[in-house]
């Protein structure tokens, strides 16, 4: 069986696919919000329609009260026309005597009485549609704006449950982008399956690393380089210094105990007619201000499973026998 550091491994374009991710939100955002406008307008239009129906509701139980009103009203003057004044008084009805009011009005009294109560009671009724239509109708004023904003929860609600994120993967606008994320899951996945087995070898733990740091190995034109006394990069038994340069970016090159004087040195790195050439910086042994945070190098480390030139390893070995024999 082959060992881990014999396996052929793929480092993923950890920027790339921080890319698609990121527009996957962005395009989810923008999905559920239109679902959200949709149904806030929605919302809003319902409450528009309920309050526009309860709204009839009032006017025409306003109207229904009044016309009940002025018939109890009627009826009442009518039937004080044939009884004394105190069968009447304060708008209450009192029955008509039988000899006094009855007799007397020839039956009149005993028929308007009978009409004035019926009003009366037709009148109690309207009052009472009328006071529960105002009251169906304050109960809703004021709430449109609240009903508005529990549809927009529900509707954010939904689409956190797996039946709404599946409804938004289904898009056409979000399809492919989700089936993009679904491959980046299941590679990562496999990744921490495998680093838990122990069949991921240094080199690939390495290379991953790096990528996903935005990292590289020490390459090119940098100035400025400081190693980080406190930060020794290691993947099993690989074994790195770390260096920033001035612009925040870090730099691994292969560690060794004879090269610790590098801890102590800022330099530089050019690389120029086929050669590098590694000197101290200008202004070395000054403080110099570190970056606000680490800048993240683009793209893939063109130097990814290959390492540290060996032309600029023997440059850096050179450098480091010069700094011995030279006064600092």
């Amino acid at each position: 069986m082959a060992s881990p550091s014999d396996r052929p491994y793929a480092i993923p374009d950890f920027e790339a696919d921080d890319a698609v991710r990121a527009k996957y939100q962005a395009t989810a955002r923008e999905l559920v919000n239109l679902a959200v406008a949709r149904g806030v307008e929605a919302a809003r239009l319902e409450y528009q329609a309920l309050y526009l129906q309860l709204l009839a509701a009032v006017n025409e139980a306003d109207a229904a009260q009044r016309a009940a009103g002025a018939a109890a009203h009627r009826a009442r003057a009518q039937y004080a026309t044939v009884v004394p004044r105190q069968r009447t008084e304060s708008g209450i009805v009192r029955p008509p005597t039988f000899f006094f009011d009855v007799i007397i009005s020839m039956g009149a009294a005993e028929k308007f009485y009978k009409d004035a109560v019926a009003t009366a009671r037709a009148k109690d009724r309207a009052d009472e549609a009328a006071r529960v239509a105002h009251a169906n109708l304050e109960r809703i004023m004021n709430k449109g704006e609240a009903a508005v904003v529990v549809r927009e929860l529900e509707i954010r609600r939904h689409f956190k449950t797996p039946q709404g994120r599946s409804e938004l993967d289904a898009d056409e606008r979000l399809h492919g982008l989700a089936l993009q994320c679904d491959e980046i899951d299941a590679e990562r996945l496999d990744f921490q399956q495998r680093l838990a087995a122990g069949v991921v070898s240094d080199e690939e733990l390495r290379d991953r690393t790096m990528a996903q740091e935005g990292s590289r190995f020490l390459d090119g034109d940098v100035r400025g380089l400081t190693a980080l006394r406190e930060r020794d990069a290691r993947f099993g038994k690989l074994r790195y210094f770390t260096f920033r340069d001035r612009e925040g970016r870090m730099w691994l090159f292969d560690y060794a105990d004879d090269l610790r004087l590098l801890l102590g040195l800022t330099f530089d790195v050019v690389y120029a007619n086929d050669r590098y050439l590694v000197a101290r910086s200008p202004g070395d042994g000054l403080r110099q201000p570190a970056p606000r945070r680490a800048a993240r190098l683009p793209g893939l480390d063109p130097r990814a499973y290959v390492g540290v030139d060996p032309l600029l390893v023997r440059a850096i070995v050179d450098f480091v026998g010069r700094e011995r024999t030279e006064p600092i």
